[in-house]
């Protein structure tokens, strides 16, 4: 797959947003890729499984959104989760 480095990012990326915001569970992220990217949802949560994370479960909705940007780029547009009760 030419993305699976993009994945990674994508993944190194929501982790360390994710510490900083103190979130325990991911319930949904919303990405956006270029329009001739092949990162999808499918392919974004077999990566997130495979790093055995425990931000998500099998409920986390993945949107993928397609736009005329750079190639190799994604944007995160939103992360929604339960944040830690001491972050509160």
């Amino acid at each position: 797959m030419h993305d699976t480095f993009l994945i990674d990012r994508i993944w190194v990326k929501v982790q360390e947003l994710c510490k900083e915001n103190e979130m325990e569970k991911l319930t949904k992220l919303v990405v956006t890729v270029n329009n001739n990217s092949h990162v999808n949802k499918e392919n974004l949560y077999d990566h997130i499984t495979k790093c055995n994370s425990e931000l998500i479960d099998e409920n986390i909705e993945i949107v993928v959104e397609r736009q005329p940007i750079d190639e190799q780029t994604a944007i995160i547009e939103s992360l929604e989760g339960d944040v830690s009760e001491s972050y509160r």
